[in-house]
């Protein structure tokens, strides 16, 4: 039950999801990352909506939707070092632990470390774990294989991989893996890897398939994980392709929303899935994906209807290994 509450928090909160606190969360499956880790199939992102809210007039809203989310049944939150919230995401985290009860346990917290250069990893984990009121990481990921300009780090990536697999050893990650990687990315430090990357968190959407990478990644036991899941119809330069039409027509169907249905065709195509919202109305929709399914015609027909006008909407000077 809701014990107390903010006024904040209650403006935040439209009526289901108010409600929504007071029932049992759904439940949500989890995807393996190794045999005693698994990882929720949906996690809830801190970033682009909420890039840089910390520190700003936005910063109570962020940290009303993070209560939000975990109230819905969210247990998977996604940061990063990047996106400046950790602060905030971390007070409105143990503020919900202490309010509810729950197990740190219970939760998988994800981040993510780009400043590899300096201060280091290992200086960027402390910090965001110290910032996050937290001891460990349940997963710990590299943000990129390159500046934000696409010119290499001043450190090798495989010198990069074995200060993260330092993070294992000390305790304060679970698991580590990597973000925007391509495949050539991968193969300079699996083979030699004394902890293998478990996630590749990538941009995926209709209009960003990636499929030589995606194969890769389960071929060698690496999870990926979709960010910007719903690009084709929230960001503005996709909006309106050929996805749009064969989305409605599987949403009709199904009863679903277009968000509901690309979700699933995520997780029906092999990756786990990340979205955020301002919205909070929206929690209680994404988290409403695990009682249907797409017939694979509806899935290959959004995977067609896509692949003719692949392109990227983040990371754009990164150098593709694939169109």
């Amino acid at each position: 039950l809701i014990e107390s509450e903010s006024p904040l928090r209650a403006a935040c909160l439209a009526p289901d999801v108010r409600a929504m606190a007071a029932a049992e969360p759904p439940a949500v499956p989890m995807l393996p990352l190794t045999k005693d880790l698994g990882i929720p199939a949906i996690g809830y992102g801190v970033g682009t909506a909420w890039f840089k809210a910390a520190g700003t007039e936005r910063e109570a809203a962020l940290q009303a939707s993070v209560v939000a989310a975990l109230d819905a049944g969210f247990r998977h939150l996604d940061e990063a070092e990047m996106y400046q919230n950790e602060g905030a995401t971390g007070k409105a985290v143990g503020e919900w632990l202490a309010r509810t009860g729950t197990p740190r346990e219970q939760l998988f917290i994800t981040s993510k470390v780009f400043n590899v250069d300096d201060p280091g990893v290992e200086a960027v984990c402390r910090r965001s774990l110290e910032a996050m009121g937290l001891t460990y990481f349940d997963l710990y990921l590299v943000h990129a294989p390159f500046m934000t300009d696409g010119t290499p780090f001043k450190k090798s990536l495989q010198d990069i991989w074995r200060e993260a697999e330092g993070l294992v050893d000390a305790g304060l990650a679970k698991a580590i893996g990597v973000s925007n990687w391509r495949i050539s990315d991968l193969e300079q430090v699996c083979e030699g890897a004394r902890v293998k990357p478990v996630c590749n968190q990538l941009e995926a959407h209709p209009y960003l398939q990636q499929p030589k990478l995606l194969s890769w990644c389960q071929a060698h036991g690496i999870l990926v994980t979709a960010y910007s899941p719903l690009g084709s119809i929230v960001q503005e330069k996709l909006r309106g392709g050929p996805v749009d039409a064969v989305v409605a027509k599987v949403a009709e169907r199904s009863g679903k929303t277009p968000g509901q249905v690309l979700l699933r065709w995520n997780l029906q195509t092999g990756r786990g899935v990340l979205t955020t919202t301002s919205k909070p109305e929206r929690l209680l929709e994404f988290l409403s994906i695990f009682d249907f399914e797409l017939t694979a015609e509806e899935v290959a027909e959004i995977s067609a209807a896509g692949s003719a006008r692949q392109q990227r909407v983040f990371w754009k000077t990164m150098p593709a290994d694939e169109p």
